[in-house]
């Protein structure tokens, strides 16, 4: 199981596995909030570019791959984390080499070769088990750090679409317009970025996988609907105090999933809304951060717990 960047890792190995290129590493499999090209694909144009970037800040010349590897291993972490932050940058994608990762017309957007097989293609009717999910307000938290504004959105938009129509059609579609308050902007704004960025993107991947193994099993005679796949969409929030409760936010289904936090969702049931609390700090006092909330107000289909024992039986 992977999520965000694991979830993404965890994706290419079923591309492997689902393409034949590899046998699996697993029989089952969780691709939370990791769609297919994670956030982004990245040619080998622009990866040169980042290199060059990179040996441009340390006044190093550097030309064959082999040395620039090289000098890339005698960097010290902290220097490597240091000019990251330099340099800005904020996000690492997917490089299509054409040998390791490439461009793919089946649907999933790159055919994935890690490594050598035993020598023969890997078929197996025995599909990994796969779920593959998203959150519905994947963002939220980006927006609101971005602190943007509308002005600024559209003229970021308007350039990055073939026209200004079709920009144009986005802003209406997610009722973006210059008269929303800041609070109504960037609960649009981040709508938006994160269908863009993720939903489409990990449903996407579902319909392939999908596609694929109908496909797959048709022509070995089997049930089509039997395909070992799962999609989920995950609308319940974060039951926590904090700027994001009640929001259904990139890893909110990681409260529950796991059992980590049994204790305080049981107290969230029971209107005991408590914030966290550094282990480490033992003078904590046991009701810092606690709300009474008054739980005839709030109607909940699945109580926090019973939530939390369903997906860990999923």
């Amino acid at each position: 199981m992977g999520h965000s960047a694991g979830g993404i890792s965890c994706y290419l190995h079923l591309l492997e596995a689902e393409l034949g290129t590899k046998r699996p590493p697993f029989r089952k499999a969780g691709v939370l909030s990791g769609p297919v090209g994670g956030l982004d694909l990245t040619f080998l144009e622009k990866a040169d570019r980042r290199w060059a970037n990179l040996c441009r800040f340390w006044s190093v010349e550097v030309d064959s791959p082999a040395d620039r590897l090289d000098f890339l291993r005698r960097l010290p972490t902290k220097d490597i984390l240091g000019c990251v932050a330099e340099l800005h940058w904020a996000l690492f994608t997917l490089i299509v080499d054409e040998w390791t990762i490439r461009q793919s017309d089946l649907g999933c957007g790159v055919s994935v070769h890690l490594g050598e097989t035993s020598g023969e293609p890997w078929e197996s009717d025995d599909k990994v088990q796969l779920l593959i999910s998203a959150a519905d307000d994947e963002f939220k938290d980006f927006s609101l750090i971005a602190n943007g504004d509308y002005a600024k959105f559209r003229s970021l938009l308007t350039s990055s679409y073939p026209s200004e129509a079709a920009a144009e059609e986005i802003l209406e579609t997610y009722g973006i317009f210059p008269t929303l308050s800041d609070e109504e902007f960037t609960e649009k704004f981040s709508q938006f970025v994160s269908d863009s960025t993720m939903m489409h993107k990990a449903y996407r991947g579902y319909k392939f996988f999908k596609s694929h193994r109908e496909q797959q099993a048709l022509l070995r005679g089997q049930d089509p609907k039997h395909l070992g796949l799962q999609y989920h969409y995950f609308e319940f929030g974060n039951p926590f105090l904090g700027p994001l409760r009640g929001t259904a936010h990139h890893g909110v289904e990681l409260i529950y999933a796991f059992g980590n936090f049994y204790d305080a969702l049981e107290n969230a049931d029971q209107g005991i809304l408590q914030g966290y609390a550094d282990p480490d700090q033992a003078c904590v006092e046991a009701d810092v951060g606690k709300l009474a909330v008054d739980m005839k107000s709030i109607e909940y289909q699945k109580s926090n717990i019973e939530l939390s024992f369903e997906l860990q039986d999923r």
